[in-house]
């Protein structure tokens, strides 16, 4: 199984449709957005940081959104959503269940900082 990031409300409140995929497409590092009926997914697009690219989804139930693999890149997508919101996030690491408020994380270093201490 591979390593995910899960990211959901702070409320887990449901995210709107549309106005999270507008989000998400307006965020410098993505390409290639696409709606349709994926796998566990209403939504998917690739997200490039430093030369590195993770694919990030919306659910079906839109209650979470993952970004694929914890490296920097997913990590960046997740800091990003966060700075572009209102909505207060929070962010699992699916392997260790790490729950971290994305509000309180500064920058990619204290982000992987907080996972590797829980």
């Amino acid at each position: 199984m591979s390593s995910k990031l899960l990211i959901f409300s702070e409320r887990n409140d449901k995210f709107d449709i549309d106005d999270t995929i507008a989000l998400i497409e307006a965020l410098k590092g993505i390409s290639d957005p696409r709606r349709g009926e994926f796998i566990g997914a209403i939504f998917e697009a690739d997200f490039e940081s430093n030369g590195n690219t993770t694919i990030v989804r919306i659910s079906t139930d839109a209650e979470t959104i993952t970004a694929e693999g914890l490296g920097d890149e997913s990590l960046m997508f997740a800091l990003s959503l966060q700075r572009h919101t209102a909505i207060r996030l929070r962010a699992v690491d699916m392997d260790d269940s790490s729950d971290l408020m994305l509000v309180d994380i500064a920058s990619i270093d204290a982000f992987r900082d907080a996972i590797e201490k829980r």
